[in-house]
């Protein structure tokens, strides 16, 4: 009767797993998941470098969009608000 617990996951085997660290790069965190993609083993050194570049290329499109939706929202929220300073 001497059963073990389950071994919980640790981070190092979800750092360590290629599709969840895509899926955290591309998904969550961008380009704050670097450091992450750093230390996982789960790729080589060429593959960093590579995904490294991609992600970043990512975030600054993902920022980019944002900010042309800020852009274009902004003038629509400060028209519907004129009448209340009018």
């Amino acid at each position: 009767m001497n059963e073990t617990p389950p071994k919980s996951q640790s981070w190092r085997d979800l750092v360590d797993n290629p599709w969840l660290m895509l899926a955290m790069l591309f998904f969550v965190t961008a380009a704050l998941g670097l450091p992450f993609l750093w230390i996982s083993r789960a790729f080589s050194t060429r593959w960093k470098i590579v995904l490294t570049i991609v992600v970043l290329l990512w975030t600054a499109l993902v920022l980019w969009v944002f900010w042309l939706i800020m852009a274009w929202c902004i003038p629509q929220i400060w028209e519907g608000l004129r009448p209340l300073f009018a």
